[in-house]
């Protein structure tokens, strides 16, 4: 298996991991596992083009040099990486967050 569908592949399982803590009421843990998801779906598109990134942060700006300013690709969309990040930091890190 080349290495975008290897990491296509770990999307596709870290989603399937963020629904099922969603459902059983695991919300912070289903926040986290939805942006590794998307991550790792954004991290595969940029392998694709020959990117790499050795940050969250970069892997952010990149994707949206690469595929939202060069290739057009739907802003809204590619916003929710951005937002994501910031809802994983907050579940992760912020005691007082409340994902309910």
């Amino acid at each position: 298996m080349d290495e975008v569908a290897t990491i296509f592949k770990r999307a596709k399982s870290t989603l399937k991991e963020a629904e099922f803590n969603f459902n059983h009421g695991f919300y912070n843990v289903s926040i986290n596992r939805s942006y590794y998801a998307v991550f790792y779906g954004s991290k595969a598109l940029l392998v694709k083009k020959g990117v790499e990134s050795k940050k969250h942060s970069g892997n952010i700006k990149k994707f949206g040099l690469e595929y939202v300013i060069k290739d057009n690709f739907d802003e809204k969309t590619a916003k929710i990486l951005s937002e994501l990040e910031g809802d994983r930091t907050r579940a992760d890190y912020d005691f007082e967050f409340d994902s309910t």
